[in-house]
């Protein structure tokens, strides 16, 4: 009956879209891998990572989280005027870590304990103002359900990125390659979901209108009231382990944790990704209309339990000796790192879409409730632990315990268990 119901459904059909961009996205980094763990070394990939991390905390504000409520308005042109909002904080945002680089930007890296990330400070405005674009506008286009524009999208990054950073590599360049490649793909994604908008909706978006901008920022201030805070700490718990790994032990390790991290959410934005957008647009609809998505959040839970079983069943027995196979005998700890990691992981594919529910009952208090207890519990896992694998272990406990909370609350807002209104 399940079987039979996403055979048929629209929703199905949306997400094998999404997932046939996603798979073949996901494909091309994970088959350049094994060449450029090669190429590069773990000190490229751990200088790199420190980066990544850094950027990815600091692209949470780049617009004050208004994307999220790009999905929300009846209106077409209210969602513009997020859209329009949301970019204009990411300009902002930019222009004031550039100056913030260019006053104090050798105590930033002396800060970070590794002075060779000073020169790579000065792009960090770039990889800000991209991905905070990029973001409003992916959102635009979910609510268009323009599905195949996003899945095109996907499969063009991972390519471009792919083309940077491998001839890069053979240059000798060391990690700056993986950073310029990686920019590559952000831009050309970006330009191209900018040109389609300018194409399809510039009606929507030749004036500002700043009355209009200030009543939506208004409407939806619980997005950077609630949800900055939470995300920063969602991110900073993520890319913690990133930037702590160079501090407590050295780059390479950070190295080790990035790949694993890097190739264990391949089959997790495989398939979850890809029903994530898909169930934002639904649940969204749903809620608006009748006040729940019960009815989408079981078939969605069922879903994803149904398929994630067999394969992380395997995947727990072979993948650390995979790891040595695929990237090379110089990655042993990275393989030790997916297996203890791999429980936290399965439980993410499940939970990080149905953990939506959360923005789509606008009860984002509850998001930074758990982010908080997430972030203490992921920076007590180094202080905790007695070597690295020991925070490895600390890391993974604490992460199944916060996904398995998510479910909960998503349950709850979905409206499968009454709870009192807060």
């Amino acid at each position: 009956m399940i079987s039979s119901f996403f055979r048929r459904s629209e929703f199905v059909k949306n997400v094998v879209t999404l997932m046939t961009g996603t798979s073949i996205a996901q494909a091309i980094p994970i088959a350049l891998s094994p060449v450029l763990t090669r190429i590069y070394s773990p000190d490229d990939f751990g200088l790199f990572a420190l980066y990544s991390g850094i950027a990815s905390i600091l692209s949470v504000i780049a617009t004050g989280r208004y994307e999220l409520a790009i999905m929300l308005p009846e209106k077409e042109e209210d969602a513009a005027e997020i859209v329009k909002l949301s970019s204009l904080i990411s300009c902002l945002i930019s222009l004031t870590v550039l100056l913030i680089i260019l006053i104090w930007g050798m105590e930033i890296s002396v800060l970070l304990g590794n002075t060779g990330i000073s020169n790579w400070l000065y792009l960090l405005p770039v990889s800000i103002f991209v991905a905070g674009l990029y973001q409003s506008l992916n959102y635009w286009f979910n609510r268009k359900k323009d599905f195949k524009r996003l899945a095109k999208n996907r499969v063009m990054q991972s390519s471009f990125t792919g083309l940077g950073q491998l001839p890069l590599g053979l240059l000798k360049v060391g990690g700056i390659g993986l950073l310029f490649g990686t920019l590559l793909g952000q831009m050309v994604t970006l330009v191209s979901l900018a040109k389609k908008t300018v194409k399809e909706d510039s009606n929507y978006f030749h004036r500002l209108e700043f009355n209009q901008l200030s009543k939506l920022a208004s409407r939806y201030i619980n997005f950077p009231k609630f949800d900055v805070p939470t995300t920063i700490l969602n991110v900073g718990a993520v890319q913690a382990p990133n930037i702590l790994f160079t501090t407590f032990f050295s780059a390479s390790y950070a190295g080790f944790y990035y790949l694993t991290h890097k190739v264990l959410q391949a089959p997790v934005t495989l398939i979850s990704t890809s029903v994530l957008d898909v169930f934002k647009e639904e649940a969204s609809k749903a809620y608006r209309e009748t006040g729940q998505a019960k009815l989408i959040f079981i078939k969605t839970f069922k879903w994803l339990l149904s398929i994630s079983i067999i394969p992380s069943i395997f995947l727990f027995l072979v993948i650390d000796d995979l790891f040595v196979w695929v990237f090379g005998k110089d990655w042993q700890i990275a393989g030790d790192y997916a297996k203890i990691l791999l429980p936290a992981l399965c439980l993410r594919f499940i939970a990080n879409p149905l953990s939506f529910m959360i923005y789509v009952a606008e009860k984002q208090i509850w998001n930074l409730l758990t982010m908080i207890g997430l972030a203490c519990s992921v920076f007590l896992s180094f202080y905790l632990a007695e070597d690295h694998s020991g925070v490895i272990v600390n890391i993974s406990i604490t992460y199944v315990c916060y996904y398995i909370v998510h479910l909960i609350l998503g349950a709850c807002f979905a409206g499968i268990f009454k709870v009192r209104k807060v």
